[in-house]
């Protein structure tokens, strides 16, 4: 990765399971949310809904999986319970991560957030993390108008970064996302996530690089 790095002026962040260590936040959400309704978190769920934004998330769960209930509710549902679970602030991150973040900030990179999460439960959750200040912006793929299978929300987030995407790494755990950030053209650095496991060699394969911890991240941009 390192000889691809001499181009790179900005850094693009996935929030959930690339910052944040958000599997199980999603778990506890899911078995939660379900668990109101009398039932388990349907098979498959996490992986039909993994790549969409948080409104397409909405209406795919009661399009599917709860027909007698309104889309607006169910966001509306999901926000409150993420706030709450957002509280716990750095915890919530993964190892290092925060650590990276600050060093990138430090070194005159700037730093942005491309999320299907929603805009002000994005906003929490960077600011209880203590580096809500550190991100220049914060692109999510409801203001894009589509979801990570299309490249809207990364070339969006460069935009406002002020950088062409030959100058952009973007930091993804999703498999669907980081294809498309390649496809983008950006420098696509895989991040491992348990939830993404069974993905990792596929996305080895098509990333610019791929990182187990964010030691190995700072290691590559030459911050220790």
């Amino acid at each position: 990765m390192n000889a691809s790095l001499t181009s790179v002026r900005a850094v693009i962040f996935d929030l959930d399971g690339t910052l944040i260590d958000s599997m199980e936040i999603w778990q506890e959400i899911d078995e939660e949310f379900f668990a109101r309704r009398g039932r388990a978190v349907p098979a498959g769920y996490q992986e039909r809904i993994a790549h969409l934004g948080f409104s397409e998330c909405a209406a795919v769960t009661a399009a599917e999986y709860l027909p007698g209930e309104r889309a607006a509710d169910l966001e509306g549902e999901w926000r409150a319970m993420f706030r709450e679970k957002y509280t716990a602030g750095a915890r919530r991150f993964k190892a290092g991560a925060l650590g990276f973040v600050r060093a990138l900030h430090a070194a005159g990179y700037r730093l942005g957030v491309a999320t299907a999460s929603s805009p002000e439960l994005a906003r929490h959750a960077l600011e209880a993390g203590g580096v809500g200040e550190l991100f220049s912006a914060l692109a999510t793929v409801g203001e894009a108008g589509r979801n990570k299978s299309f490249p809207d929300v990364f070339l969006h987030c460069a935009a406002s970064l002020g950088a062409r995407p030959a100058e952009c790494a973007v930091f993804e755990d999703n498999f669907t996302a980081l294809k498309t950030a390649k496809a983008a053209g950006m420098l696509a650095v895989g991040v491992y996530d348990r939830a993404s496991a069974a993905l990792h060699g596929q996305m080895r394969a098509v990333a610019d690089a791929f990182v187990e911890t964010f030691a190995e991240a700072m290691q590559a941009f030459g911050l220790q």
